[in-house]
This record gives structure tokens, sequence and C-alpha cells, in this order.
């Protein structure tokens, strides 16, 4: 069951499929590079992304979903992760996200499996997402299957559900 969906398509619009709303952004000093897109299934916030981004990309899709990362505070979930291309983050985008995955795992983000598909250079997108991960203190994992990916983040939601 998919709660809700928002996608940020990197253009400077929002869209809310749950509302039905396309929200033009101030878009500042660069153009806003790299896309995502944002659903929650039961205790896992999917995320789909195509990169590369930079900050400008990083915040608006921050502000955008914030409502989607609101939902799910406060109890164990996960995050599934599916990149498209080369996931690169520009250092200020990198500083940012690891901020921001930093916030999320205190209100209750208990791992992140991340997949990197059709990456001209997959073991570098690898170091470097691990690197802004381990930045944040967030446990996560590296998967080729999304029913692997699935199945890690339920048993890691469903063991931190218990020490709760």
């Amino acid at each position: 069951m998919i709660d809700n969906i928002v996608s940020f398509d990197g253009s400077t619009n929002f869209i809310d499929d749950n509302i039905g709303m396309n929200i033009k952004a101030e878009v500042g000093r660069f153009t806003v590079h790299g896309s995502v897109e944002l659903r929650v299934k039961d205790r896992i916030l999917e995320v789909e992304g195509d990169g590369p981004w930079n900050i400008e990309a990083v915040t608006q899709a921050n502000q955008s979903f914030s409502s989607l990362i609101k939902e799910l505070s406060g109890s164990p979930w996960g995050a599934l992760v599916v990149l498209q291309g080369d996931p690169i983050y520009v250092p200020d985008a990198a500083d940012y996200l690891v901020n921001s995955i930093r916030s999320e795992c205190q209100s209750g983000r208990v791992a992140t499996a991340i997949m990197v598909e059709n990456s001209n250079s997959p073991e570098f997108a690898k170091r470097h997402l691990s690197d802004i991960y381990k930045r944040a203190g967030c446990d996560h994992r590296f998967f080729s299957e999304k029913a692997e990916a699935s199945w890690w983040l339920i048993q890691k939601i469903t063991s931190a559900q218990g020490d709760v």
C-alpha cells in the first residue's frame, strides 16, 4: 500500500500527487540539477533519484518532502534509495544531506538500503554515498536486488520496534 507520493522533477516544480498541486519554486543562483521521487510504503520511504545533484536540488527536494518525513517520525522506519546514473553530490549538497540524514536518524530512521543502477562508475558512486551515510551515522548497505534490500530494511525496522 502506497500512502503518499511526492516528486521533484529538478526543474523547480514540486508535484504532490496526493493533493494534485504543482508548486513553482524559487530558484537560487544556479539551475537545479537532479531529480527525485519519494513514496511511503508501510514504514519504508522509497526514494528514486537521478543525479548528479547540486545544493539547489537537495534543499528544494528536502523542503518538498518534509511532510513525508514527518509522517514517519516517532517510530522506526527505513529508506530504500534507488539511484540512477551517477549519484554524485557536490560538496555543499553532500554536507546538507549529511545533516538531513542525521536528523532523520534521530527521529526514527533506523537504516538505509541503497541501490546504484546504470552508473558509469558504480564503485566510485558507492564510496561517495558510503562517505555521506557514515558521516551522518546512518546504518546503510548496498544491494543489487530490491527484494533483498526491502527484506533487510524490514528486519532492521522490526528489530528496532522490539527495542522501543
